[in-house]
């Protein structure tokens, strides 16, 4: 026994209307390329500024590695010091006491 829910239907026929009006504005490749038409993308202003933030962030984390590097080299030459004093300070400015 088959059993089908009648909305079923309309779903499928409007998806099968929708796919056919679709591949109707589908140019081929040599034509579009002779006619001198071609793609285009518009990107917000959102997506602007996450791509500068991203940039920005590839730059520090550079930077950020150099540091690292410097620091690790102190360490294993014994040339790191400790500064008791600055690391107290940056605790208290984080806990804002």
């Amino acid at each position: 026994m088959r059993i089908q829910n009648p909305n079923t239907v309309f779903v499928q026929k409007a998806y099968s209307q929708s796919e056919t009006s679709k591949s109707s504005k589908f140019i081929p490749v040599e034509s579009a390329i002779k006619s001198g038409k071609s793609d285009s993308v518009t990107f917000s202003d959102t997506t602007l500024q996450l791509q500068k933030i991203s940039a920005a962030m590839d730059t520090t984390q550079e930077g950020r590695a150099d540091k690292i590097n410097s620091l690790k080299e102190s360490i294993a030459r014994g040339t790191y010091l400790i500064e008791p004093e600055k690391i107290a300070e940056k605790f208290m400015n984080s806990f804002s006491i």
